[in-house]
C-alpha cells in the first residue's frame, strides 16, 4: 500500500456485491452525483459466495441457483455504470484471487484469507476498499446508502478542513442520521441510538466505532495500526477458526478493538448539510419506495420521526407518503 498526499484528493470508492444487484443502478449514481472533485471512482465487486460458518449456510442463506444469476447482474450493472461514466475503475474480485494473501498480511494476518465474515458479510472487500485506490484519503460507500448532501457543499472537503485540529482521527463520516431530532431530545448528537461514548470536538464528535458503510479514510493514519491483527489475538481468532466460533471477525470489530484501544478515533460531523440512511432490509416495499426515498433525501426532507435514525423506517415513510398524497 502506497499513497501520496495530494492535498485532499481523493477516490471515492463503492462496493458492489450480488445482493445489490436490485437496487444499485439507482443508489449508485445518486452517491457518485455528491462527489463531482473525486479523483478516482471505483466499485470493488465482490463475485464470493461467503463461505460457510457456524451460524450462515450459504445452501440455505444463497443457494447457487439464486446467486449465479444475481452475480451476473451485479456485473452487468458494473459495467454498464462504467459505460455510463459512473465509475472510472471496476476492480472484481473473484474466488482464488491471489491478492487475498497480500491484503491478509497487510490488513490482518496471512492465513486470515477468508472472503467473509462469520455472519456471510463482507471481509476481503473492505481491504480491497482501502488498498486499491492510490490516493491517501478514500471515500468508502456500501452501495446501498442513501446521502443527502446540500448543494454546494462537501462534507469531504468540510472533514479534512477540520483534519488538522484532530489528529487521533483516521477516519470520518457525515452525520450518520438525519438532524433536528434535537429539537425534542434537548442535546445534540450523532442520532438517537449512538451506542459508544462520544467526545464533542468543534466539527463534531469523536467515537471509537468505525462503521463499513461510509468512511472517510485517511490511509496514512491508518497505516501505523496495520496489520490489524497482532500475535496475541491471532491465537484468539487461530482458535475461534478451530472449533468455528466468531471467525473470521468482521472488519468493523477489528477496526474498533485494535483503533479504539489506542486513541484512534472517527470523526462523526455534526454540519447538517450532510447526512445518511441505510436500509436494514430491501424487501418489495423498500424497492417499491426507493425512487421516491432518493428523490425526499436529495431534497433533504425526512418524516419527523425519522430524525436521529440511522436506518429507514420504512412503515413510517409509507405513512408520511400516504399523508402527502391525500388532497
Amino acid at each position: 500500500m502506497t499513497t501520496r498526499d495530494e492535498s485532499g484528493r481523493y477516490t471515492l470508492q463503492i462496493n458492489l456485491c450480488a445482493g445489490d444487484a436490485a437496487y444499485a443502478e439507482l443508489t449508485v449514481p445518486a452517491l457518485v452525483r455528491a462527489h463531482p472533485d473525486a479523483a478516482e471512482r471505483l466499485a470493488v465487486v465482490d463475485c464470493c459466495r461467503p463461505q460457510r460458518t457456524r451460524i450462515f449456510d450459504p445452501e440455505r442463506r444463497l443457494p447457487t441457483a439464486a446467486f449465479a444469476p444475481r452475480l451476473a447482474h451485479i456485473r452487468a450493472i458494473a459495467e454498464a455504470l462504467r459505460t455510463a461514466g459512473w465509475f472510472d475503475r471496476v476492480e472484481y474480485l473473484e474466488p482464488g484471487d491471489a491478492r487475498f494473501g497480500i491484503w491478509a498480511r497487510r490488513y490482518a494476518r496471512p492465513w486470515m484469507r477468508e472472503t467473509h465474515d462469520y455472519g456471510g458479510c463482507a471481509f476481503m472487500a473492505y481491504w480491497a476498499a482501502l488498498d486499491l485506490p492510490a490516493t491517501r484519503y478514500v471515500v468508502h460507500y456500501d452501495a446501498d446508502l442513501c446521502l443527502y448532501q446540500e448543494p454546494g457543499f462537501s462534507w469531504v472537503a468540510h472533514a479534512l478542513a477540520a483534519w488538522p485540529g484532530v489528529p487521533t482521527a483516521v477516519m470520518a463520516t457525515p452525520r450518520i442520521s438525519p438532524p433536528g431530532f434535537a429539537r425534542h431530545a434537548g442535546e445534540d448528537a450523532p442520532s438517537r441510538h449512538e451506542a459508544r461514548p462520544a467526545e464533542r470536538v468543534p466539527a463534531g464528535w469523536l467515537n471509537d466505532w468505525f462503521s463499513t458503510r461510509c468512511l472517510l479514510v485517511d490511509r496514512e493514519r491508518l497505516a501505523p495500526h496495520l496489520p490489524l491483527v497482532g500475535p496475541a489475538r491471532a491465537l484468539q481468532y487461530r482458535l475461534r477458526r478451530l472449533i468455528d466460533r466468531g471467525y473470521p471477525p468482521g472488519p468493523e470489530t477489528l477496526l474498533h478493538l485494535v483503533l479504539g484501544p489506542r486513541g484512534a478515533r472517527r470523526l462523526n460531523l455534526a454540519d447538517e448539510r450532510a447526512w445518511l440512511l441505510h436500509p436494514t432490509t430491501k424487501n418489495e416495499t423498500y424497492l417499491t419506495l426507493l425512487p421516491r426515498l432518493l428523490a425526499a433525501v436529495a431534497a433533504g426532507r425526512v418524516p419527523e420521526g425519522q430524525r436521529g435514525l440511522s436506518d429507514f423506517d420504512l412503515p413510517q415513510w409509507e405513512r408520511w407518503f400516504e399523508a402527502e398524497q391525500r388532497p
